[in-house]
């Protein structure tokens, strides 16, 4: 079955003021103002339904979550199912995971954030979301490092 883009999916970068700042304040922490954009490779799905995962994020090619070799890979959920997202920060800066949501848009009643929700240095968290009942593509991101680390969830029935 083909994913189709569920309404209201497109990449919208667009943060909540009281988000922002957190986001900043973060930010500023990790990076000692030495931060770089780099864009990542999104790799599509291999098409295997999982509704479990575990993903490094690091700074191995700029900020990445990295699965299998893959930088910042889509991953593929079976529709209505719990789904768990270990994550491991292999890297040297704070990172963290949402997902959007059914609306596919961000900082709104719908998303899922990681838990703790800033994840440091060494040190592993989780994302346990409920993948939406309606096939399609959804986002996730990084809050930290949104024009690095992102990716698609592809939901399939």
């Amino acid at each position: 079955m083909k994913a189709t883009c569920a309404p209201g999916t497109g990449r919208d970068r667009s943060f909540a003021l009281p988000a922002l700042l957190s986001i900043s304040i973060a930010l500023a922490a990790s990076c000692g103002g030495d931060c770089e954009r780099s864009g990542g490779d999104v790799p599509g799905g291999d098409g295997e339904s999982r509704a479990a995962y575990e993903l490094l994020m690091n700074e191995s090619a700029g900020n990445v979550f990295v699965l299998d070799g893959q930088n910042n890979p889509a991953l593929t959920v079976p529709a209505g199912k719990a789904v768990t997202v270990k994550l491991v920060n292999t890297g040297s800066a704070i990172h963290n995971m949402r997902f959007s949501g059914i609306d596919g848009r961000y900082f709104t009643g719908d998303d899922t954030v990681s838990d703790p929700e800033f994840i440091s240095p060494g040190k592993k968290g989780v994302l346990i979301f409920t993948a939406p009942g309606v096939p399609g593509k959804y986002l996730y991101q990084c809050d930290i490092h949104p024009t690095d680390m992102f990716g698609d969830v592809i939901v399939l029935d």
